[in-house]
């Protein structure tokens, strides 16, 4: 059975998603759950990191219970303090990259289903988990956008850390 996140813990959760690419440069975007919180918003993989785990380690645990995909090649990409209306989570990023015909494999506890969405059109998307345009604008995957359409209920997605410029 899923632990289902319905509500934020007072402190800042820790969270850790991987932006995957796939060799035409479309990213995965996985359905959220609709009894979860933000349930049927489209986002990274990822999840919560552990207090045994690094951040690395949670991309690789979480993407691989998520998608099926096990990934070797992470790159860490860098930090956000998510400010929505229902708590605070802090964000680390990794990225990887998948090449041909990829198997995505999806729990349908965890997720209700997966797309590969063109960037170019993701600012025109709905239904995107909050900050994913302005977490992508600052890792350099989005060319500048004049408002974040997930940010319109008051959050914020703040860097706190760019580790490759």
């Amino acid at each position: 059975m899923t632990d289902r996140l319905q509500t934020m813990p007072p402190d800042p959760l820790p969270i850790v998603c991987c932006f995957i690419f796939d060799d035409r440069g479309r990213i995965l975007l996985l359905q959220r759950h609709s009894d979860d919180l933000g349930g049927g918003l489209w986002a990274a993989p990822g999840g919560k990191q552990e207090p045994n785990e690094d951040p690395w380690q949670t991309a690789q645990r979480e993407t691989q219970e998520e998608t099926g995909l096990a990934l070797e090649a992470l790159e860490l990409l860098g930090s956000h303090e998510m400010r929505m209306p229902h708590g605070v989570a802090h964000m680390t990023t990794f990225k990887a990259c998948v090449r041909g015909e990829t198997i995505i494999t999806i729990n349908p506890e965890e997720h209700e289903a997966y797309h590969w969405f063109d960037l170019n059109s993701l600012l025109q998307e709905s239904d995107i988990i909050w900050g994913l345009p302005t977490q992508l604008l600052d890792f350099g995957f989005l060319e500048p956008f004049a408002t974040d359409p997930t940010l319109a209920d008051g959050s914020e997605a703040i860097l706190l850390e760019l580790t490759k410029p």
